[in-house]
């Protein structure tokens, strides 16, 4: 060892004369910590992932699909109730339209496929919360079902009957085509028949014991009273058509009887004009008896004006009750 000079230490040697071992440190905390935090991170983001997956096509996978809703194919409508029955020449209209312009288009397709001597009842009213079928395009239905004696039309909501004795299968498919053509928006069912027996019309009720010797009161107990009329007016009302059918049977039951049907008018215009007006009033009665049956020459038409006032014509109660028809049996 020289003089002054530090330690000195020699390199190791070994027996054998091999490189010494390299030295390696023990794992510490950074190393554990980082075992244990990476993989939870991967799977963080791999849950992230999966989750946008999931809110982008749904809790099953791929978006379902919307199957077309079978509600959406037709609207749906409700219609207010109507019949159109024929009877032979007779055809009775009952329901109800929001406007006279709805109900004249169901009369116009009508009077294009009516015989001669036919007779509408018309028992329609006017009610303009309701929703009626269109009849615009209704014309051909009723010239080919105009040979049906006993054909009707019904409608209740969205459905549409249509019934009756067709003389053909060719009618009968011709027929509810056409309706099923013309309301495709709506159900039409078809009742039709083919070839079965029409009933014969029904006969009068056999008049009891004693009935047309006093047929001048069985008359009054139908009518309670004269037929009335409006202001100016000569059309009868659905009331007076129910009435006055009940008086034709009256009378077809008794052949030889015979009726004068009496028009009269109030006093507030001059016989010029009053007595055409009464005698249109009497007409008016005398052809309704005659389309459901009764013969014309049971029957006498006279206008008589003013003349013979039930009640005082200085009030709006008496005018009314002037402007009449009497039917006087004889």
């Amino acid at each position: 060892m020289e003089s002054g000079a530090g330690p000195r230490y020699a390199a190791a040697s070994t027996d054998s004369g091999q490189a010494p071992e390299p030295h390696r440190p023990s794992l510490g905390g950074p190393w554990l910590i980082a075992l244990v935090v990476i993989p939870l991170l991967i799977a963080a983001i791999g849950y992230f992932a999966l989750d946008r997956t999931r809110s982008a096509n749904g809790p099953t996978g791929a978006l379902p699909k919307l199957a077309p809703s079978s509600t959406s194919a037709a609207p749906k409508f409700s219609l207010a109730p109507l019949s159109i029955i024929r009877n032979g020449n007779d055809i009775t209209l009952n329901g109800d339209f929001p406007d006279a312009t709805a109900k004249a288009a169901l009369m116009k397709a009508l009077n294009g496929s009516l015989a001669p001597g036919a007779n509408i009842v018309d028992q329609i009213r006017i009610n303009p919360t309701v929703n009626a079928l269109d009849f615009s395009n209704a014309g051909p239905i009723f010239r080919d079902s105009a040979s049906i004696p006993d054909f009707s039309l019904t409608v209740n909501a969205d459905t549409i009957t249509l019934a009756g004795t067709a003389a053909s299968p060719d009618q009968k498919a011709t027929v509810e085509q056409e309706a099923a053509h013309t309301w495709s928006n709506l159900n039409v069912v078809g009742k039709l028949v083919v070839n079965g027996p029409v009933p014969p019309p029904a006969p009068p009720a056999a008049p009891a014991s004693g009935a047309c010797a006093d047929l001048q009161s069985a008359i009054n107990a139908v009518t309670g009273g004269p037929i009335t009329f409006g202001n100016d007016g000569f059309s009868l009302t659905p009331a007076d058509n129910q009435i006055l059918t009940q008086v034709a049977d009256r009378l077809k039951a008794c052949p030889n009887a015979h009726a004068t049907i009496n028009g009269y008018t109030d006093n507030s215009g001059t016989e010029g004009i009053s007595i055409p007006l009464s005698n249109q009033r009497a007409q008016t009665v005398a052809d309704f008896l005659v389309a459901h049956g009764v013969v014309a020459a049971q029957l006498v038409v006279k206008g008589l004006g003013s003349v013979n006032p039930v009640a005082p014509n200085d009030t709006v109660e008496g005018r009314a009750k002037n402007r009449r028809v009497e039917i006087i049996v004889s």
